[in-house]
């Protein structure tokens, strides 16, 4: 009778010190399969709730140079539009290695805040300077705004000169995304309509008058009451004088 021998399977030891890398997928399956675990999971955030919306905020963080996860906390979906968040952008910049230097700072107390942001390139010799003041707000409505316009209006001022000059100065590392906080402040587009306009119509036929019949003469009888007589009546308007036709 022979014996039936368990083997014991090799476990590879736990080991401490690795270095830490990110699940990145390299086909379209391997982004759906991350997003759909993500969603299934109910780690997805807000705005993200289906696999299909995570999977293209994936696409687009893999596009700038994010991994998976990372594009799920800086990728935001605004208007139907994928915009990355103020701090997933400048993040992202920072870790480019093009960036030399960012220096922010707000002038001022009252109406009289400016916010400042300066940027500087590596390789070039001027840095960019992008200003969002209290005045710029008020002209743009925003100044007062409920929402975070009123809770905080430093931090909202920050955000837009930040924006400003994160996308004169690296367009090229952010690839045509808009910043959400500056984003959500604009007005959703209205839909249009692509109903192609009606052809003109054909012109109409002249329409051609029906040819006018001869009158046709109807001829009328008269009945001489005193003598019973029939006489026809005179045609043509003219006048009749009965007293000498019975004389």
């Amino acid at each position: 009778m022979n014996a039936v021998v368990q083997m014991e399977t090799h476990r590879p030891a736990l080991q401490s010190g690795g270095a830490v890398r990110a699940i990145v997928p390299q086909d379209f399956d391997g982004a759906w399969r991350i997003a759909n675990a993500v969603v299934k999971a109910g780690m997805a955030p807000r705005g993200l709730e289906t696999s299909e919306k995570a999977m293209v905020a994936i696409m687009h963080g893999m596009e700038v140079g994010m991994t998976p996860m990372a594009a799920l906390q800086s990728i935001a979906v605004v208007n139907g539009r994928p915009t990355i968040w103020g701090d997933g952008a400048i993040g992202l910049v920072r870790g480019s290695g093009k960036c030399e230097w960012i220096k922010e700072r707000i002038d001022g107390d009252g109406d009289n805040m400016v916010a400042i942001c300066d940027v500087k390139r590596k390789g070039e010799a001027d840095p960019i300077r992008a200003t969002f003041s209290v005045a710029d707000a008020k002209k743009a409505g925003l100044w007062g705004k409920q929402g975070p316009w009123q809770q905080y209006p430093k931090r909202m001022l920050a955000m837009r000169a930040r924006a400003f000059a994160l996308r004169d100065g690296f367009a090229d590392i952010l690839r045509g995304l808009g910043i959400a906080e500056e984003v959500q402040d604009a007005p959703a587009p209205d839909a249009r309509s692509v109903t192609p306009p009606s052809p003109p119509r054909a012109p109409s036929p002249p329409q051609i008058a029906a040819p006018v019949e001869e009158a046709e003469t109807i001829e009328h009888e008269q009945v001489v009451e005193e003598t019973g007589e029939v006489i026809e009546a005179i045609q043509d308007g003219e006048p009749f004088d009965l007293d000498a036709f019975l004389s």
